[in-house]
């Protein structure tokens, strides 16, 4: 396969940031109110692309054993890596009241950008094993990058951050999957990469779907919420199903 397709893919995913700054801009709080529906949408995408995309091209290249313990490995290593963020931005925080906002705003950036990247890793594994599994990869991170990306380019402004610049770094940090997507793509020339990165990227993925977006669906109360929730859950799985079938 060309490497054109990890990189348009690479290219859609970091339009999330020009939606997500757009929608803040046109729609201001109730943009942030709409991510929080998004969120759902973006787990069904991500639990979908894991376990019918990635999982199953992983089993198809390595053991059974290597590549469930290969998931736990991509599961554990996301959340060190989210208390090493976290760390940091604490640590920010401590040098004084006038210069956290600036501080916090210059982690999200850097923090935000290594994230782009290790999803362009993804993406570049996925659509070299076919365009099947790397469009379904393609179409989860875009799902949970526009609510994350409207929550970044709220915190910027917020930081004082003028909104054209704002906008900019934003969008520089989400460019990071280009190089991330060409990287994995020429290194994953083998089935031993692939049996070890697609589960892997499998675990990272299960990982932002429970850990990182399921709380922020629980902040919502009420039997109506949570079947509109469960629906657009459901319909972020449908999604990355009829991609597959499509690609196929």
């Amino acid at each position: 396969m060309s490497w054109l397709w990890p990189v348009l893919g690479a290219l859609g995913a970091s339009t999330a940031a020009l939606v997500g700054s757009g929608l803040i801009l046109t729609l201001g709080r109730r943009a942030e109110r709409a991510a929080g529906w998004l969120f759902a949408y973006a787990v069904g995408t991500l639990l979908a692309a894991a376990v019918l995309g990635l999982l199953p091209e992983a089993l198809e290249h390595a053991p059974p054993m290597k590549a469930m313990w290969l998931f736990l490995a991509g599961m554990l290593g996301f959340i060190f890596f989210e208390r090493a963020l976290r760390w940091r931005h604490h640590a920010h925080r401590h040098h004084g009241e006038g210069s956290v906002e600036r501080t916090t705003a210059v982690a999200l950036l850097w923090g935000d950008a290594l994230h782009n990247f290790i999803d362009g890793l993804v993406l570049g594994v996925s659509f070299g094993v076919s365009s099947e599994v790397g469009t379904a990869a393609a179409v989860a991170i875009f799902a949970h990058e526009v609510p994350q990306e409207i929550g970044d380019f709220a915190i910027l402004l917020e930081a004082g951050m003028p909104k054209r610049r704002a906008m900019l770094l934003n969008y520089l940090s989400g460019l990071t999957p280009v190089p991330g997507a060409l990287l994995a793509f020429a290194g994953a020339s083998s089935p031993a990469v692939f049996g070890v990165l697609l589960p892997l990227a499998a675990g990272g993925f299960v990982y932002i779907a429970l850990a990182g977006l399921v709380p922020a669906l629980q902040h919502r109360k009420g039997r109506g919420a949570g079947l509109l929730q469960l629906g657009l859950v459901l319909l972020g799985v449908a999604t990355v199903w009829a991609v597959g079938q499509l690609s196929a």
